[in-house]
């Protein structure tokens, strides 16, 4: 059943390339977005869920959830719809593989890889829970690493927007059980803590290569969660410092108040034990932190009297000075209190202003900044951004990149966006060195046009087809290609496909449409009914042209189309006394209004947050037409920030609609 998407179009957008992914609820396929010209991921609700509406709910929660998130580690939700009973999210696609892919593969990670992509994965979190968004649900299959490198947070199936705490209904626990949080284990209170658990859970997997706890059923690993402690994973790899060994334990303690408190204070010992391991694991995690620590309560009884007893009769055996104590009536110690508060005050007030003293006067006042977001923006809009802030851009790598295809734009940085730094830090970069080449696949031994179409579109290209007589190729098949095959091109670069109509176009029922464009009317009408053609003529009105002369034609010249077709004529009108079909009215008229349709206007919306790859770029809207021509609709700068815009446009009936960033074509329709 699931084979049978493949070449469909869901919500007559989507078009069904191939199969890449399954899971328990849903399958994943990528697809070419025909609005947008881009190629996308589409997560389809499985038939036999389709009709269940817990399942729908929790599928459509997903996309609710992970919709409201921007950010680089977050998987971006692009829509969500339902075609004939099929429930779908389309998601950005990645190319990557996931991270349990990748510890199956290597087993233990490198230690500093292993924090590069935890660090990663808890910005991502910290951006989720700040909208107040619970994964629940973090572990390695859930996690795609780029081929750049970089960790992209998918599924939030089972993620649920709170607003304080949250609770699973009826004890029901969620996820996956290795990576269970104690108090998911025991189906009780959730809340982000929970995800940093399960992070450090992943932590230990890609530090250690192996899950802290196995057993023989769900409900045994569960109950480990609950009941044992792990072994340390130092004990496991000898090679991992031990300030990641206590990120990683702290991380996992069972006690929710014992862990990280936030995705934010994991993610910054995570970043800083890779510049200095022993001075985070001395200053950060050991020293100063009690959350952990754990002391005696005496038992409630008669031990307390007695206890009570025995220090008493202590007391009176206590010297002269504790007599003397004693002896102080209540207003002297009240005054003695209130004395120490005064000078306690006194001096912590005057230590704080010392403080700020000194912190202004060597440091400059207010050191540290938020870090912008640069990823997207080029290497010297990048730079320029982060040195007004006081802050320094290292170019650690150059790199091909699918998403960022133009040279020169950064497409990673160390540091998330809203991240305080000190003023002279370093922000680590990785810079776009363009995409790779594409090679032209061979598409003339394909069985079918619609296999050579979509061996075309599977690597990145536009195909399109055109019509030979051949006396030698069969009706059908195909004849040659351009460019040939394994010739390395851009990527969205054209693959003309060249189709037999057999060995003489009669046989095929077709007919070699001729080019009249500049002939007269009546001797461009008489040409095409002599090649079994229908014309039919529209009027325009462009005084630098000849009168009465053919200015465009539906199809062009060269053209095959079977008999009796229809060819449309836009003929030049400079009077009233043209002849000929749809003659008109005696008064010529402005070119912009030459039929109805074209005075009638549209409004059209264009999504700018998805395009483009600079801070600023030009937006142009271009309406092609043979009525009309080429004519620009619309001009004007704009950024990513604008969001969607809405444009008026003229409405002519088959015009094709142009939206172009900076003299780039990023989307197109037909009106």
């Amino acid at each position: 059943m699931e084979t049978e998407l493949i070449g469909k179009v869901l919500g007559n957008r989507y078009e069904i390339i191939e199969k890449i992914g399954s899971g328990g609820m849903a399958t994943v396929y990528k697809a070419r977005c025909r609005v947008l010209n881009r190629y996308v991921a589409v997560k389809v609700l499985k038939e036999e869920f389709a009709n269940d509406a817990d399942f729908i709910k929790r599928f459509q929660v997903e996309a609710q959830a992970a919709a409201s998130l921007s950010h680089q580690n977050i998987v971006s939700i692009f829509d969500v719809g339902n075609d004939n009973g099929r429930h779908y999210i389309v998601m950005e696609l990645i190319e990557g593989k996931t991270l349990k892919e990748i510890i199956t593969e290597k087993g233990a990670l490198p230690w500093k890889d292993a924090v590069k992509i935890a660090a990663q994965i808890a910005s991502g979190l910290n951006q989720a829970h700040k909208n107040h968004i619970v994964h629940r649900d973090i572990k390695p299959h859930n996690i795609i690493i780029t081929k750049d490198g970089v960790a992209k947070v998918t599924d939030f199936g089972i993620a649920k927007a709170v607003s304080n705490s949250t609770i699973n209904a009826q004890g029901m626990t969620m996820g996956s059980v290795h990576y269970f949080s104690p108090e998911q284990a025991r189906g009780g209170y959730t809340d982000e803590k929970t995800d940093i658990y399960s992070l450090g859970v992943v932590l230990y997997e890609m530090a250690t290569g192996k899950i802290p706890f196995e057993a023989d059923s769900p409900v045994s690993v569960a109950l480990k969660h609950l009941q044992e402690t792990a072994e340390e994973p130092i004990n496991i790899n000898k090679d991992i410092p031990e300030s990641l060994n206590a990120i990683i334990v702290k991380a996992m303690q069972k006690e929710v108040a014992s862990r990280y408190q936030s995705a934010e204070a994991m993610y910054s010992n995570l970043t800083k034990i890779l510049k200095n391991p022993d001075e985070v694991l001395v200053n950060n995690i050991q020293k100063g932190d009690t959350s952990s620590e754990t002391q005696r309560i005496p038992a409630l009884g008669s031990n307390i009297t007695k206890d009570s007893k025995y220090e008493k009769n202590n007391e009176e055996q206590d010297d002269d000075e504790m007599g003397r104590k004693k002896k102080m009536t209540k207003k002297r110690a009240l005054a003695r209190f209130f004395l120490i508060l005064v000078v306690a005050f006194a001096l912590f007030f005057g230590f704080v202003q010392v403080g700020k003293f000194l912190s202004n006067l060597i440091l400059g006042g207010n050191t540290t900044v938020e870090v912008p977001k640069i990823v997207g923006y080029s290497e010297e809009e990048a730079t320029r951004m982060l040195e007004e802030l006081g802050l320094k851009m290292e170019v650690t790598g150059r790199v091909v990149s699918s998403e960022y295809v133009i040279e020169g734009f950064v497409t990673y940085q160390s540091y998330a966006e809203g991240y305080r730094l000190k003023q002279g830090d370093i922000v680590e970069v990785r810079i776009s060195k363009g995409s790779a080449k594409t090679l032209v696949p061979d598409v003339t031994e394909a069985s079918s046009l619609r296999e050579a179409k979509l061996k075309i579109e599977n690597v990145g290209l536009v195909y399109v087809e055109a019509f030979e007589i051949s006396d030698e190729v069969e009706s059908g098949d195909i004849i040659r290609q351009e460019p040939e095959v394994n010739t390395e091109v851009e990527p969205g670069s054209e693959v003309k496909v060249y189709v037999s109509i057999g060995n003489s176009s009669g046989d095929a029922g077709l007919v070699k449409v001729p080019d009249v464009t500049g002939k007269l009317e009546d001797e461009a009408k008489q040409i095409l009914n002599d090649a079994n053609l229908i014309a039919t003529v529209k009027y325009t009105t462009i005084s630098t042209k000849e009168d009465k002369v053919v200015l465009a034609q539906s199809v062009d010249g060269g053209s095959y189309m079977t008999e009796l077709s229809t060819i449309e004529l836009v003929v030049n009108k400079l009077n009233g006394e043209v002849g000929g079909d749809n003659s008109g009215t005696d008064e010529p008229k402005d070119p912009t209004e030459n039929t109805p349709a074209t005075t009638a206007k549209r409004k059209v919306t264009i999504d700018l947050s998805t395009v483009g790859t600079k801070s600023k770029f030009n937006v142009k809207v271009v309406l092609e037409g043979n009525l009309i021509g080429k004519r620009v609709e619309y001009e004007a700068e704009h950024s990513r920030d604008d969001g969607k815009i809405s444009v008026e446009v003229t409405d002519v009936k088959n015009a094709m609609l142009k939206v172009y960033v900076d003299d780039e074509v990023v989307s197109e329709m037909t009106l």
